[in-house]
């Protein structure tokens, strides 16, 4: 039975996008991120800004790896955070699923470097 990644509702075989959501499905899910602090857990990298992070989160779940996108906007500020910081916010993967996210975040910044 295929899943939604973000609302992770379970839909009948056959059913390709979330119709909530609007994402494609998957087979498995990644690790509930509401449960990301029982996993021993590393920053992969500085994300940019949201679409970066989420297209990077995207490419990694279809190699079966969760990512954990954790932003610096603080509502209570006016979402300022991120731009005194400096980068939206940071990528994080388990410490047993590091060394294969090191390599699959080398391979996604291939897609930008210029030619």
């Amino acid at each position: 039975m295929p899943f939604c990644p973000q609302c992770r509702y379970e839909y009948h075989p056959g059913t390709e996008q979330c119709p909530d959501c609007r994402v494609p499905l998957v087979e498995t899910l990644p690790p509930d991120p509401r449960q990301w602090e029982q996993f021993e857990t590393v920053e992969l990298c500085k994300v940019s800004d949201e679409m970066t992070g989420l297209a990077l989160q995207a490419f990694l779940l279809d190699a079966g790896i969760g990512l954990n996108l954790r932003d610096m906007r603080a509502s209570f500020y006016g979402n300022v955070l991120s731009g005194i910081q400096g980068y939206w916010g940071t990528a994080i993967v388990t410490k047993e699923d590091e060394p294969q996210a090191r390599k699959l975040y080398a391979e996604f910044l291939k897609d930008f470097e210029k030619k």
